[in-house]
């Protein structure tokens, strides 16, 4: 009876040992799978939601290419700022003086006059709403009602100009980084839910797909991660210059953009470093994070495909469970000055087996008593 009891307890210690130590973020490899080169700086990219389309924007063209890199159509624009797609390459949007939306087969479908020249833009899953960064505030048009040349659905108000802009996959949170600074969060109706200070210039900010999710950069070398709430949930410093920052879609992975490429788990653990040395400008990547594509200062348009590397024994534990997103919860106005992380933590999991191997173990010793 002791015997089997001895070998009950090994079994379980040698399960509390794979739960005890989870890895909490796996590292990846990557590869470039294909590159284009424009002959000018590249200003902004964004990826399809399936990774099968990207769109580029220099200052003086558009592009769309496919999934192998095959150029599908350019179009002139001028001063062209900010680019968007829509989830599956249906629609893509580009800023500049004018606020374009092409059709995938690169027809005009709208054109607009925006006050002030547009330098970010984000564009709904389905297309039917455009999110313009301006120097008048953020503005929102509807491509499919009467509207003028030079009228927005709803515009914020906020008198700052607005420098980047990005919505969640159910349009219901809009993310908007403005030049003093601030990152805006407003629902899909444009009601301003809440504004954390950075006090930092060059700003830049995105949402998370599902919405839960904020991060922003800094030109003072300063990242920033908050819920939708507004709530700061970690602000650290880096080691080097970023200009730009995409998503993964549950908010756990962030990809960096400026002395080359960096991918980050959401403690701040490098993931993946790509180009390194090479001057990234923008960056965009797929919500499965399995490819990001990036635009240079030399004119260079990037695609990476980004894959699990071969995990060690006893790494069980995927990534997502990992870096659990902190469940949603009311907060008033956040404080910048706080600092200290406030990440969500993992369910304890060793202690949960130990107790069940206790009650295991005493099951099976008044059974053998009797």
């Amino acid at each position: 009876m002791w015997q089997n009891l001895a070998l009950l307890f090994s079994l379980m210690v040698a399960a509390v040992g794979g739960f005890a130590c989870p890895v909490q973020g796996q590292a990846l490899s990557g590869e470039m799978i294909w590159q284009f080169g424009t002959n000018d700086q590249v200003l902004a990219v964004a990826l399809s939601e399936d990774g099968l389309f990207g769109a580029t924007v220099t200052g003086e063209k558009v592009y769309l290419f496919d999934e192998n890199g095959t150029k599908l159509w350019s179009y002139p624009v001028s001063c062209g700022r900010s680019v968007a797609i829509s989830s599956g390459g249906e629609h893509i949007a580009a800023g500049g003086d004018h606020l374009l939306l092409f059709d995938r087969s690169g027809e005009v479908l709208r054109r607009y006059m925006p006050a002030s020249r547009v330098q970010g833009i984000a564009i709904a899953a389905d297309g039917q709403a455009i999110y313009a960064g301006t120097g008048a505030g953020l503005q929102v048009f509807f491509p499919e009602s009467d509207q003028t040349a030079a009228s927005a659905a709803w515009s914020s108000g906020t008198k700052d100009p607005i420098r980047s802009v990005s919505i969640d996959k159910e349009g219901s949170g809009v993310v908007a980084a403005g030049e003093s600074g601030n990152i805006y969060f407003f629902s899909g109706e444009g009601q301003l839910l809440w504004n954390y200070k950075t006090g930092s210039n060059g700003i830049r900010a995105v949402i998370s797909h599902d919405g839960l999710a904020v991060a922003a950069v800094s030109s003072q070398r300063t990242m920033y991660l908050l819920n939708r709430h507004g709530r700061l949930l970690w602000k650290s410093p880096m080691d080097g210059r970023a200009v730009d920052i995409s998503l993964s879609g549950d908010g756990s992975t962030l990809v960096l953009a400026g002395e080359g490429i960096s991918v980050l788990g959401r403690d701040g653990e490098t993931l993946w470093k790509g180009v390194p040395g090479e001057e990234i400008r923008c960056v965009s990547a797929s919500p499965d994070m399995t490819r990001i594509i990036t635009g240079a200062l030399d004119g260079t348009v990037s695609v990476f495909r980004l894959q699990p590397e071969t995990p060690s024994v006893g790494s069980t534990l995927s990534q997502d469970a990992a870096a659990t997103i902190e469940p949603l919860q009311t907060s008033v106005a956040p404080d910048p000055g706080r600092t200290a992380p406030q990440q969500g933590a993992l369910l304890p999991l060793a202690p949960l087996v130990t107790v069940n191997a206790c009650v295991v173990a005493l099951i099976w010793w008044r059974r053998e008593k009797q």
